[in-house]
Order: structure tokens, then sequence, then C-alpha cells
């Protein structure tokens, strides 16, 4: 099962969570959760996954991944793992596979275990205590990497201030979500290659689905590269969602500096002259179930936000090459495989906290915003 595939999740899995007792829920904390405590299983949530995105450029090879585990609190629903590499050089083709299987957590070396069902394939994520670092090994036909080295980039952000969001309505329950998150710089064999975003995060629901349904869009980009500031060129990363369903919800977190950095977050929760924005400025078309239209989601989106004034925020196009589409079969039946948006990409041009943003190093975009032919302007004109 994919990260934040809400779309896909919220029939099968709402429906067995209320034919249950809820699990006991995390109070809002006065302090957010340590890095450790964020890293290892969370008991209090239905659904939840460890998901790393980056990018590795290595003389001619350069290439942007996707490695994430996902397991259910649910019995017989099967852990799974996702891979996904997407090539930034000329003729790259995009691959992507799902596998189940099953997921270990050895808490004493904070390590995940994944072993495929029938497949050698396996991958292993493990936080180092002792230099707050993560290491990622991945074998699959996909995407094979040994014991790469995530060095973490300032401190943990704690998403919405304190690690507890509202994501929205879901089959008529309100939805919400312990989500942390760490920049790191990645290191091959002790040379540095890239960058990475590392997301801890779970959804519970909030009381009893009542069965009345509705669309769930929501868009999740990151961003790494350079600004120019007072003191001279800083490194800068970017993370921005916005998920419209039963409401509108957003935040915006900018990280500026090395260690240590200065974070700027706000959300639908402060006062902002302007709510984070998300306009879709280049479409692909995405498989559809049969016997209903073709839709339509992203290739590039205009991203803008403002503290005080409109774009003082954000003021960005993002753009990922077109194809990165991911699912399982197995989750919405008929044999629907591409559903859900999971791309990596170099290109975002624009302003950050009102300076130029320059030297992009990684783009992430994550997507289950679909819309009918219809809605292209371009058609619709």
């Amino acid at each position: 099962m994919q990260r934040r595939s809400f779309l896909t999740i919220a029939g099968g899995l709402l429906a067995a969570w209320a034919a249950r007792a809820l699990l006991p829920l995390r109070p809002a904390l006065a302090v957010p959760f340590t890095r450790a405590q964020a890293w290892g299983p969370n008991p209090n949530v239905a659904f939840e996954w460890r998901y790393i995105a980056g990018r590795i450029t290595a003389g001619a090879d350069d290439y942007g991944f996707i490695v994430s585990f996902s397991r259910s609190a649910l019995p017989g629903r099967t852990p799974e793992l996702l891979v996904t590499r997407q090539p930034f050089g000329a003729g790259g083709t995009f691959v992507s596979a799902s596998y189940p299987g099953t997921l270990a957590y050895d808490a004493p070396s904070a390590t995940y275990t994944f072993q495929a069902s029938g497949t050698p394939v396996g991958a292993t994520m493990r936080l180092d205590s002792a230099t707050q670092a993560y290491h990622l090994t991945v074998s699959s036909p996909e995407l094979s990497l040994a014991d790469v080295l995530l060095r973490t980039q300032g401190n943990l952000i704690a998403e919405g201030g304190d690690g507890l969001i509202d994501v929205g309505t879901i089959q008529g329950a309100s939805v919400e979500s312990d989500y942390y998150a760490d920049w790191a710089v990645v290191e091959v064999s002790g040379v540095v290659r890239g960058r990475a975003r590392v997301d801890m995060q779970g959804l519970r629901p909030q009381g009893l689905p009542t069965g009345v349904g509705g669309d769930y869009d929501h868009h999740w980009f990151a961003v790494t590269g350079t600004l120019a500031t007072d003191s001279g060129p800083q490194p800068v990363w970017v993370s921005a969602w916005r998920i419209v369903a039963g409401g509108t919800f957003w935040n915006v977190t900018i990280a500026l500096g090395a260690n240590p950095w200065n974070v700027t977050s706000i959300g639908e929760a402060g006062s902002a002259a302007q709510p984070l924005t998300v306009a879709e400025q280049a479409w692909q078309p995405v498989v559809s179930i049969s016997g209903t239209p073709v839709r339509y989601t992203g290739t590039a989106w205009h991203l803008a936000a403002g503290a005080l004034q409109a774009g003082d925020l954000l003021d960005l196009t993002i753009t990922v090459p077109a194809g990165q589409l991911v699912g399982s079969g197995r989750l919405v039946g008929g044999g629907v495989t591409s559903f859900l948006e999971e791309g990596v990409g170099v290109a975002a041009a624009g302003t950050v906290l009102g300076k130029p943003l320059s030297d992009v190093r990684l783009v992430v975009a994550e997507s289950t915003a679909e819309f009918a032919l219809q809605h292209v302007p371009l058609v619709r004109s």
C-alpha cells in the first residue's frame, strides 16, 4: 500500500475500523516526539508508513527514488514495500513496483526489515541512535542500494507544530495524523551524492464513519535548493501540502541554513495573508477504472503562500517528469495499477521567503488530485 493513498484505503480501512473498538488516542503533546519516538512503530494509528524520497548523482548516473514501508494495525492487512526509480538522463524510464510481504521492527537497533513474499526482494531502514542518521538498503529489480547513509540536517520537523495534524474527512469520519519528517544529505561510500526527505506518518479516524463519502484531493511537495541571503548562499529545504476533504487543510515548512537552521512553519490554524494555493500548469492522464471517463493529474504546479503578503512564503513552479504513477491492484480491484502520483524531479523556479531559488537538488511531488477532461482549461475553452 502506498503512502497517503487515502482514496484507496478509505472504504476498506474505515469499514474494518468501525467493526472494532478504536485504539487509544494519543493526546496532543506539549513537547513533540523525539526522532527515536517518531521512527518506531506507532500502536495508536490504523495505518502508517516510513517513507524516503531522494536523489543520487554519481558521475553519469543521476536518478530519483522512493522507498516506502507501509503497515496496517488491522488483522489480515499485509505490509507492503513500494520502490520507484526515475532516471534524469536522456532516455531514462520510470520503474515502480509494490511488493507484499512481512515487515519486522527490531527496537534495540531501531531497524525495519522487509522481506517480499515469494521473491528475494527486501529492504531495511535503520535509525542510528548515536549519529541520528538513517541507513537504507534495498535489493529489488527497480533499485539496488547498499547501506546508503542519510545524514539528518537540523532538528526533526513536527508538522503542524506538534506533529498532530488534521487530514480531512474520509467516508464521513474525520481523520487525524501523527506526522514527523527529516531532511537529509545522502552519502554513498562516504561521499555526498544527493539529498533526501524522510517521512514518518500514521493515520487514525476520529469516530466511526457514516459511509457518506466525497472527493478527497491532496497535494504534497518537497523541494531543496539554495537561497541568496544577506549572509551569503544558504541551503533551503521546503515542504508544502494541501488537502481538500471536508475542509481545507494546508501547511508550509521552510528550513534555512545548516545545523542549526531557522525554521518557518505556517498552516490553516495560523494567520496567513495567503493560504497555500496549488494550481496545475501541465497535465497527464491517469489510468481510469473501466467505464469511467479518462481523468488527469499534474506534472507541473504553481504553489503560492504568504504570511504577511501574497507570495512572501512561496511563489514556485514545480515540475516532475510524467509517468510516475504507482499503485496496487490488490487495493481497489479491477486490475487498476496506476492511480497515485509519486513524482521525483529536479525542476523548480521562483522564490522562497521572497528570495530567488537556485541550484535545485531535489523535487518531490505527490498527488491524488484528479480531474476530468472538461476541467482542463484548453479543452474547456
